[in-house]
């Protein structure tokens, strides 16, 4: 029989391999989105522990943390991993803090600095255009917005396709 990890849900590859960061994440992944956040969260812990300074381990962890009501101390903590080393991760998840608090000045320079190491991912380019368009920005945020859209017809993206769409078609009939 030969090498059947292609066609292995999550939770196989990462029971059949549980020092498998990859596989671990991915099923940290699958839980966070359904919900389970204790269960994410612990996996999560468990790639930290094979791997201190994973950044995307980091960064899904204080994402889940995120709601649990202390965002000063997931201030510090991102701040903190970003001077170890820095993670279009971390950079992204210090971004989505700031916006939740409606900090967008602060949210777009941390949403550019996850932009800067991660270029190709729709889901920062959206954030990014998110945060400009708060900022009044829409030339920029409609660049942004329209990247990715684009990006996300490669690659997989947490937006609504057609909401960013209809952001789009105001911006450009508002457009000089």
């Amino acid at each position: 029989m030969g090498d059947q990890r292609g066609t292995q849900t999550p939770i196989e590859a990462a029971r059949a391999d549980p020092d498998n960061i990859d596989a671990q994440l991915g099923l940290a992944t699958v839980e966070a989105r359904a919900g389970r956040r204790a269960l994410a969260a612990s996996l999560y812990r468990h790639v930290l522990e094979i791997d201190p300074r994973e950044p995307t381990a980091l960064a899904g962890l204080a994402a889940l943390s995120a709601g649990g009501g202390a965002p000063e101390g997931l201030e510090t903590q991102l701040k903190s991993d970003l001077a170890r080393g820095e993670s279009a991760g971390l950079h992204f998840s210090l971004g989505n803090l700031y916006s939740g608090q409606g900090r967008w000045s602060e949210a777009q320079a941390a949403y550019f600095d996850a932009h800067r190491l991660d270029p190709a991912n729709a889901d920062i380019l959206f954030n990014l255009a998110v945060s400009l368009d708060h900022l009044g920005q829409a030339r920029l945020a409609l660049g942004y917005y329209e990247q990715a859209l684009d990006m996300s017809a490669r690659r997989a993206a947490q937006f609504d396709a057609s909401a960013v769409s209809r952001r789009v078609a105001e911006l450009r009939a508002a457009k000089p």
